[in-house]
């Protein structure tokens, strides 16, 4: 028994170590590295893009977590030989190109992560952490996956490193006030406006998912009021779907509604009764799986249901609990902690850690519409103003909780020569048709398309006769019309008179 233990971890020892497997051995020298931090949002379209851009065969992707955890929650790489047919204008031929994306860092006692330090240390040129691929902490690919996992937990298995470019679910000017990160300052408008390159990466159509009880509930409520069929209870389409107001969103993350109880329910003959008439919360204050301060997918609610920081004395999000009157708030790092949070307070139980008290309650979230495709976890999205999250809504100009991802370097300081340009690819191309479709494919519902879109401003042809192609996604509504910085406490209008959907 022994002896077959030894043979099984020095085989193992052997995978992470050697690089036989690898078509660029990690411990290879790259001809250009490019370090970039920032939201997750972007990470499939970027690994996309890549296997579009290297030469074939040439390929590793690299992703943090062992075996039987998370991956790529932190950190991911790319390493190949690019292809200079793609990316043109390069001072090298087939240069080996190592990319690295940090999306969560340790600073002092916080992990901070997303949007937020895709903008402050690019801006400010402050160390973020960097995971390697060169110190023995990449085991080649097993049971079927097509990456490397790669150890961060040992010293060497990551570094400090000023990144050379971020990107965020929201422009760079958006976090400030309810949105300033953990332990860093507010930032400066004026300096990202003097100082840096931003460029759209498309368009991310997000949503306010709920615990599936709430939504069976709600389902009920609403066949009770006419706005739904009487057999769409327990069902998942699109016209089963349950609608929420932006009213009443940004009524319940403000904080403004503390107990399910106060919702009221009012039939066409004037009957009126309490949600919790139609199913039993368990608690009955409302609990709130919110992001931190600083989140990407926080400051898109932030801005687009709340209108803060867009508005002068706009609501903030609720950021405590009240424990006797609700709501009760929970701040989650991460969307896979909202999976949990939603899922653990649907079911009583505690898998995130932030339902500490195993309370079974209804409670409302925020995630991108590329979560729970196959409804594995204990919640569901919602319609907004009766309209369903899909991109064809977001394209048509009906569903509004749709933000555009930014790209940003420094214009003065910061990358130069072959890594600029492989940059400037980068944020170019992420967004591009193409890439969204095939990243999109992985976020089909029951009730229709998830996922992003790209955008016509950014030079991608629109339908001309209005209906969405998915094969080539693109919006003709923009958040930076003629030629105005990208904004998206702005709303967005058609780009140039391209044809629209009514």
């Amino acid at each position: 028994m022994k002896s077959k233990h030894l043979l099984t971890a020095i085989a193992a020892g052997l995978a992470l170590n050697s690089g036989a497997s690898f078509a660029l051995a990690p411990n290879v020298t790259p001809d250009i590295e490019i370090w970039m931090s920032g939201a997750t949002a972007q990470d499939g379209n970027i690994g996309q893009l890549f296997q579009e851009l290297c030469k074939p065969g040439t390929l590793d992707t690299f992703r943090d977590g062992v075996t039987g955890t998370t991956t790529g929650a932190a950190h991911s790489a790319y390493f190949c030989n690019l292809d200079t047919a793609k990316v043109t204008g390069l001072s090298q031929t087939e240069p080996k190109v190592l990319f690295h994306k940090t999306s969560s860092s340790r600073e002092g006692s916080v992990t901070v992560g997303g949007s937020g330090i895709g903008v402050n240390p690019v801006l400010l040129k402050q160390q973020v952490d960097a995971m390697v691929i060169s110190n023995g902490n990449c085991q080649a690919p097993a049971n079927g996956e097509s990456f490397y996992r790669c150890r961060i937990n040992q010293p060497g298995d990551t570094i400090r490193q000023v990144p050379d470019a971020g990107v965020s679910d929201v422009n760079p000017e958006l976090f400030v006030g309810p949105n300033t990160p953990a332990n860093t300052a507010p930032v400066d408008a004026a300096q990202v406006a003097r100082l840096l390159e931003v460029k759209s990466g498309g368009t991310l159509v997000f949503n306010t998912p709920v615990t599936l009880d709430l939504r069976n509930t709600l389902q009920k409520a609403q066949i009770f009021t006419g706005q739904l069929a009487a057999d769409c209870e327990g069902q998942e389409t699109e016209a089963c779907m349950p609608s929420l107001s932006k009213n009443q969103l940004a009524a319940l993350f403000a904080g403004s509604i503390g107990k399910w109880d106060t919702i009221k329910v009012v039939s066409k003959d004037g009957v009126s009764r309490p949600l919790t008439d139609f199913g039993s919360p368990g608690d009955n204050k409302v609990h709130i799986c919110r992001r931190v301060d600083g989140s990407g997918t926080q400051a898109s609610l932030n801005a687009k249901i709340l209108n803060a920081p867009c508005t002068p004395g706009a609501k903030n999000p609720a950021a405590t609990s009240n424990d006797a009157a609700g709501p009760i708030v929970r701040l989650n790092p991460g969307s896979g902690d909202v999976d949990r949070c939603l899922d653990d307070h649907d079911k009583g139980a505690n898998s995130g850690g932030l339902n500490p008290t195993n309370t079974k309650a209804w409670a409302i979230g925020i995630q991108t519409t590329e979560r729970n495709t196959k409804n594995t976890l204990q919640y569901r999205y919602i319609k907004h103003d009766g309209q369903a999250p899909t991109i064809e809504n977001a394209a048509a100009g009906r569903y509004g909780f749709a933000v555009e991802v930014t790209y940003q370097w420094l214009k003065s300081g910061g990358p130069t020569g072959d890594k600029a340009k492989i940059i400037n690819k980068i944020a170019t191309d992420a967004g591009k048709p193409s890439i969204i479709a095939n990243n999109n494919k992985a976020f089909a519902y029951s009730w229709g398309q998830g996922g992003y879109l790209a955008v016509s401003a950014s030079g991608h042809p629109v339908s001309e006769n209005g209906v969405l192609d998915v094969n080539a996604p693109v919006t003709p509504y923009t958040h930076a019309p003629d030629g105005l910085l990208l904004d998206n406490c702005r709303v967005p209008v058609i780009d140039d008179n391209k044809a629209n959907r009514l």
